[in-house]
């Protein structure tokens, strides 16, 4: 299945697959358990293929992260995902040596894991796919030379042309918009009114 009709629901551990668009948004199907749900555009929402890990030199797309786990199991299901948070930081680093330590977290870890288990369990994984794709966006990358209005810009070093780091986002995942999403922000939580201690008078002596 194609990465850019997989999508993560904000709030929900599991993948959900793109079934049909309403007028409220979207109608998904879990990965995990196979039931549907409405998406509203309310919801945050981003799609498989446009979620990027943060590394010491920038990022790298989950599908290349996913590509590297499917070679390390033989295309079976990762059984660390449930390990102790020691074990699974110490196989991701087996993974990614190269990732940001300070902006990804153990539990951010923990659902990629998750969610790769789930694409195998329900063979949605294709390596192949995998490897043409991140092929196709290597190359896009070699002939962009735009170096004005564009988000990329191409810095001289030694002769070799490299892409400067995409701009930093405020989780680990990068998302982008999809049909069910529209960005709100959520209502600041008022503090409730403290409440008065009334004071104890003593009667005076009698």
């Amino acid at each position: 299945m194609e990465f850019d009709k997989l999508i993560s629901v904000s709030g929900y551990g599991s993948l959900f697959k793109i079934v049909s668009k309403t007028n409220f948004g979207l109608i998904a199907e879990s990965l995990e358990d196979g039931k549907r749900m409405p998406v509203y555009q309310s919801y945050n929402v981003s799609t498989l293929s446009d979620i990027s890990i943060y590394t010491n030199d920038g990022e790298v797309s989950l599908k290349e992260v996913f590509l590297k786990i499917y070679e390390k199991e033989a295309g079976a299901e990762c059984a660390t995902a449930k390990g102790k948070d020691a074990d699974i930081k110490a196989y991701f680093e087996a993974i990614q040596p190269d990732y940001d330590k300070e902006k990804v977290y153990t539990s951010d870890i923990k659902k990629l894991l998750k969610w790769y288990n789930q694409l195998i369990k329900g063979n949605h994984l294709d390596p192949e796919e995998l490897k043409k794709k991140d092929e196709e966006t290597k190359e896009e990358g070699e002939d962009s030379s735009t170096n004005s209005q564009g988000d990329k810009k191409v810095a001289e070093d030694g002769g070799e042309k490299k892409t400067a780091p995409k701009k930093e986002k405020t989780e680990t995942v990068k998302k982008k918009t999809v049909t069910a999403k529209t960005n709100k922000t959520a209502p600041a939580v008022k503090n409730a009114p403290v409440k008065k201690v009334q004071t104890v008078r003593k009667s005076g002596g009698s």
